[in-house]
């Protein structure tokens, strides 16, 4: 069974469903993927709209026209959050009238459970109300991304592909954690083998990019938090010896593992979102994602080219993601 069926499953077999608020609702593919996972019994969508026109003819999903919307609770709210900050109540209304705003606001009052946004928003738009509003998790140091990457039976995670652009050794850490805890908690790997990357495995390279790397694992090789949950980590690692069981016995020097790598951390953005693109387009893996993690409430970036397929899979995992917080 595929990753995203037995996310699926899990979402049919729960009693409380999650509902996922999509601040797209215009957006034809969004349309499909919410009537697809409304129609199964996974999740309960709200749709928003930023016009009555856009609205299908005979549209049965529960949604929002932001035209014709009473707002007022949810700038009056953003107002109380934000007036430190030195938004108006003004400026909140205005806030509250464009989707991706709206969206994150649903999920801070407690009407929807996640977030979904991204395919026509840039993630930067997406994110920048999730962290103003929902904020990170307790705990949470930052917020990183993964991808879930599926070819018939192979599944594999990676991150950060999305997010941090050149984190520190601590940032990579906590990366690193907050990844593969992702890997297992919600893509539910048994068994979690990280692979901190590099080029460089076991000190046979050097250089700047290298020494983070590995100041990095040796701040996170012995993290109780990972241990309890049997997942693994090694670095600093050649994409080779983590995907090759040869290499990788020749090449890891103190390595305990006796199967490759099926969590993949890289260095830098640079390095994911290459490392991710190559795999979707030359290796044919489905890259679904990338998934937020660390904020207090699951939101969700689409890319902008994902396909009615793309928003269903993001779907189960948001849902999944609300279904764990509970």
């Amino acid at each position: 069974m595929s990753i995203i069926q037995s996310l699926k499953q899990k979402l049919i077999a729960s009693a409380n469903k999650p509902t996922i608020v999509y601040a797209e609702g215009w957006n034809p593919n969004i349309q499909q993927a919410a009537l697809e996972v409304a129609t199964n019994n996974t999740i309960k969508p709200i749709l928003i709209f930023n016009k009555q026109q856009e609205v299908p003819t005979n549209f049965s999903l529960n949604h929002i026209v932001i035209e014709n919307a009473d707002l007022s609770k949810y700038s009056d709210l953003l107002f109380q959050l934000r007036k430190d900050k030195g938004v108006t109540i003004e400026q909140a209304q205005a806030l509250v009238k464009q989707p991706n705003y709206l969206a994150t606001m649903i999920v801070k009052i407690g009407e929807a459970d996640g977030e979904i946004c991204g395919i026509d928003y840039t993630t930067k738009d997406t994110l920048k109300p999730a962290l103003q509003i929902i904020k990170t998790s307790p705990g949470a140091k930052l917020v990183t991304s993964a991808f879930i990457l599926e070819k018939a039976e192979q599944i594999y995670v990676f991150g950060d592909c999305a997010i941090n652009i050149n984190p520190n050794p601590e940032e990579l850490a906590n990366i690193t954690k907050m990844v593969s805890l992702f890997a297992k908690d919600t893509a539910g790997f048994d068994q979690v083998r990280t692979a901190m990357l590099s080029y460089s495995t076991s000190s046979s390279g050097a250089g700047e990019s290298v020494d983070k790397v590995r100041a990095a694992y040796a701040l996170i090789k012995n993290d109780q938090d990972l241990s309890a949950k049997n997942i693994n980590v090694f670095g600093e690692m050649q994409f080779d010896a983590a995907f090759d069981a040869k290499v990788m016995l020749k090449k890891a020097v103190g390595i305990t593992w006796s199967k490759t790598a099926n969590t993949f951390i890289f260095p830098n953005i640079d390095a994911g979102n290459i490392g991710y693109k190559i795999a979707q387009r030359m290796g044919g893996f489905a890259a679904i994602g990338p998934t937020l993690i660390g904020l207090a409430k699951p939101v969700n970036d689409l890319s902008r080219g994902a396909s009615k397929d793309d928003v269903v899979g993001l779907s189960y995992i948001t849902g999944c993601q609300c279904l764990n917080q509970k």
